[in-house]
């Protein structure tokens, strides 16, 4: 981690406490399994543009869609940008489901308006 500050001009890193290596390369081997999934379901077109956290941007086509979602597997989430997006469009009020409130962190520190209700599971 300390290698990677000067490339991203940051000034410290912070270890994470995670249970695996999710959105990184090491989860390459699991993109084959979920293609084969995803292949044998249909997506429809959403009624509302669905935006990715792989590159922030709104899309509608069921192809694109699931596409992101095998790229997203060893993609960087993109947090801030994704919610930074919603907030450009319109985003008046979101839901944040099961324990924690770790989406409504990120989305209070993106505007400090925004309405994020909890539900916990």
């Amino acid at each position: 981690a300390e290698i990677a500050k000067p490339d991203f001009k940051a000034r410290m890193t912070v270890p994470l406490s995670v249970a695996g290596a999710f959105h990184t390369d090491f989860m390459s081997p699991a993109v084959a399994e979920l293609a084969a999934v995803l292949d044998s379901v249909t997506i429809r077109k959403p009624r509302i543009p669905v935006i990715s956290n792989v590159d922030a941007m709104p899309h509608s086509d069921p192809a694109v869609i699931k596409a992101i979602l095998k790229k997203q597997v060893t993609s960087p989430v993109l947090w801030e940008n994704t919610i930074a997006a919603m907030m450009e469009r319109g985003y008046e009020q979101g839901y944040e489901l099961g324990p924690g409130k770790v989406v409504a962190g990120i989305v209070k520190r993106t505007n400090k308006q925004a309405l994020v209700i909890n539900i916990e599971a």
